[in-house]
């Protein structure tokens, strides 16, 4: 671990040694390649699961790639090009998980098949994991929209948490920025940003971005009362921005502007043409924001 990731490490410890900081989510699932932004999605993950949680890191050793020669008339014997593909995922994960047994964090490891998205969806329904903490290198235009990535697809599809952490994100210590509408993916992550920031001993800011053609405040009203009280009643202090404007530009300002340490968020899991069609603001937070980013897609119940 680099002397950067190491100091995203106690990106919350502002208070960590004896203060009862509990972990942020009892279980996290983790995709590992070698790559320096998955190395920078283990560090912030040994950093969410400090104060009794668990890691899980996983691979994925996709059988389709062994094929690829084939499909263009190659002959190629696929055994070996599979079990290099195995015997780097299970490097992967060994070194992810020597770094958790040097934080102190419990890990276990994964060699998974198939394709990553579906495979890493598996994983976490079987282990019961509460989020996947992912590195992406924040993609944008035709190449992302054509290629894809794993990071993209697990933002669309996962039932649990996903957060998005990239290479060139900045440490901070603020608070947690949580973009604020009526939408129930908003009201989840709501939810999933107050159990983080009360394990973790972490403020919040609720941003709600204004329709500027058809502004109504006693709707704004009611919903940022609402929320700060739902905040404070779980021992959490907020505090409220309301701007007018597109909703991913204000939650990016004001997150830079506070010197928010993430972003959550929710995500309406849109399918990939309407999604190109319409597009997306948490995709585009995702690519666009400096700082880990939290979606959540699933409604969590009152």
């Amino acid at each position: 671990m680099n002397a950067r990731d190491a100091h995203l490490l106690r990106l919350f410890s502002r208070a960590c040694d004896d203060t009862g900081m509990n972990a942020a989510f009892a279980h996290i699932a983790v995709p590992v390649d070698g790559s320096t932004t998955a190395e920078r999605g283990v560090a912030f993950a040994l950093e969410l699961a400090r104060g009794g949680g668990a890691v899980t890191f996983c691979s994925v050793a996709d059988p389709s790639l062994v094929c690829l020669p084939s499909a263009y008339g190659v002959a190629v014997d696929p055994g070996p090009m599979l079990t290099v593909l195995e015997d780097d995922a299970a490097e992967f994960c060994r070194h992810a998980q020597a770094e958790a047994a040097d934080a102190g964090i419990l890990a276990d490891v994964q060699v998974l098949h198939g394709q990553c998205v579906e495979a890493i969806g598996s994983l976490v329904r079987q282990n019961g994991s509460g989020a996947i903490v992912v590195g992406t290198h924040g993609r944008t235009g035709l190449a992302r929209s054509v290629l894809g990535s794993v990071a993209e697809g697990l933002l669309r599809h996962s039932d649990v948490p996903v957060i998005a952490v990239h290479e060139d994100d900045v440490t901070r210590t603020g608070p947690i920025a949580v973009a604020l509408d009526e939408s129930p993916a908003a009201h989840a992550a709501l939810e999933t940003a107050i159990g983080i920031a009360s394990a973790r001993g972490i403020p919040i800011a609720l941003i709600h971005a204004c329709d500027v053609a058809a502004p109504d405040p006693d709707r704004m009203n009611a919903l940022m009362t609402g929320a700060v009280k739902r905040v404070r009643a779980r021992g959490v202090s907020a505090q409220v921005i309301v701007r007018e404007g597109r909703a991913a530009d204000v939650l990016l300002a004001a997150a830079d502007e506070l010197g928010c340490c993430m972003i959550v968020m929710g995500t309406h899991g849109r399918p990939l043409f309407k999604r190109l069609v319409l597009g997306s603001v948490a995709a585009y937070v995702v690519e666009h924001a400096k700082l880990p980013v939290v979606t959540v897609r699933r409604t969590i119940s009152a």
